[in-house]
């Protein structure tokens, strides 16, 4: 099998020979990804998958207008099919491609490779030991760890060319508690070295028991502290809305204590990359500082058409063009604030420690809810355990009532790269 690097240059080159010459310009973006996943059951049988995914993605744009097209597979067949589908599907539209002279990488992504399946196999093992026995009556239902990596290319027909490669691991455990519902733990690193199994298994434990049984809580208006856990897929429900309606937020109230960055440079946050989606160099963006809402995360062509400035490309895959979209978001902590803090500046509330299924946002109200299991606190102390509420309110809530952020960061691969400490909000609804 010839390498990654073989294969992403055999596509580039055949798609630009097939366009060049066509009166176009065009650009020509290849990516190759390769995942290992091994599951554990209750049974402590190992399931293995192996995966690798090649593909090709072409922009042209010219006299006719602007098309896409890709096209899977490895190598040079790949590259000239998603040309011609490119060329075929030109629309009147504006030119979507950045200029020559904007591109350019910036930094330097490290070289991550897929790690060997024995390698995540022990630390798999190492987790599902330290669960076993079911201490304090907490059973491992199933134990997941997906590594993978991705490399990608990029050239255009001015001459550009651009490269990277980047990876990361998640381990997902899913524990079946003594008394309520079962809990879904979720961790991720750049590296398979990066999950320590004993901090893991002892987490998992822990928190699996800080919401077993109780009564559901009156409806009501109270101070929420949400774990980084509860609180990553939050925040990229807010980034999204954000860069969905950002010229409604302008003159919203926005609480101090935020700091939220797109940190695609680096070195914070799980995922930095040199380049963004359209090969722009990478920078950090902030989204929500000083009390204000930011800059909005926009391609080439949206900071064209309605100004700012662009860098806020993502590529879900090879099989879209790129889009505006959150890519490693980071909520910077506060190291002075520790856990004992943030508990003590909210006094009565509730603690959300784990969250039980996906952010339901409604958009066209700028509304999202949560379900957690949660810890009521009556003057800093647990009053009652509720395994399960609904946390409700507003995307303009969540900007103005936060209160303080922790100094416990936690990284999580959602839908983009997520780091974020514990946030603690003000007046926020819990039923």
């Amino acid at each position: 099998m010839r390498a990654s690097g073989d294969l992403l240059m055999a596509a580039l080159h055949s798609a630009s020979e097939e366009l060049s010459g066509k009166g176009v310009r065009f650009e020509v973006f290849a990516r190759l990804g390769e995942s290992t996943r091994l599951s554990r059951g209750a049974s402590g049988i190992l399931e293995r998958c192996s995966s690798r995914e090649f593909g090709v993605g072409c922009r042209v744009s010219g006299r006719d207008g602007a098309g896409f097209g890709a096209a899977s597979g490895s190598g040079a067949r790949a590259g000239r099919e998603a040309a011609r589908i490119a060329l075929g599907t030109m629309l009147p539209a504006p030119d979507p491609l950045p200029p020559r002279s904007v591109l350019g990488a910036t930094g330097t992504s490290l070289p991550h490779d897929v790690p060997e399946s024995e390698r995540i196999e022990e630390v798999l093992g190492d987790v599902a030991a330290r669960m076993s026995g079911g201490r304090h009556g907490v059973m491992l239902v199933q134990a997941r760890v997906l590594a993978g990596t991705s490399a990608a290319a990029l050239a255009t027909g001015e001459g550009f060319h651009a490269g990277a490669k980047a990876g990361g691991t998640v381990m997902e455990l899913l524990v079946a508690p003594p008394e309520g519902p079962w809990r879904h733990f979720h961790f991720a690193a750049p590296a398979v070295s990066d999950l320590d199994p004993v901090t893991i298994a002892e987490r998992v434990q822990e928190t699996a028991l800080l919401a077993t049984r109780g009564s559901q809580p009156v409806r009501q208006l109270a101070d929420v502290l949400l774990a980084p856990a509860v609180a990553a897929p939050i925040v990229e429900a807010l980034v999204r809305y954000l860069t969905a309606a950002s010229d409604k937020n302008r003159e919203v109230r926005v609480s101090g204590a935020w700091h939220l960055t797109d940190d695609r440079l680096g070195p914070e946050g799980l995922l930095p990359l040199p380049w963004d989606g359209e090969g722009l160099p990478a920078r950090r963006i902030d989204l929500i500082r000083s009390g204000e809402v930011g800059e909005r995360l926009a391609t080439w062509e949206l900071a064209e058409r309605f100004g700012g400035r662009p860098g806020g490309a993502v590529r879900p895959s090879y099989r879209h063009p790129p889009a505006a979209g959150p890519a490693n978001l980071v909520v910077h902590p506060d190291p002075s604030t520790t856990q004992s803090k943030l508990l003590g500046r909210m006094a009565n509330g509730f603690y959300l420690a784990v969250p039980a299924g996906a952010v339901r946002v409604d958009a066209t109200e700028g509304r999202f809810g949560v379900q957690a299991a949660a810890v009521a606190l009556q003057d800093g102390k647990p009053a009652a355990t509720h395994p399960l509420v609904e946390l409700r309110g507003s995307f303009r809530r969540l900007l103005a009532g936060l209160l303080a952020v922790g100094a416990d960061s936690e990284s999580f691969s959602l839908g983009c790269a997520v780091t974020t400490p514990s946030l603690l909000f003000r007046r926020l609804e819990i039923v």
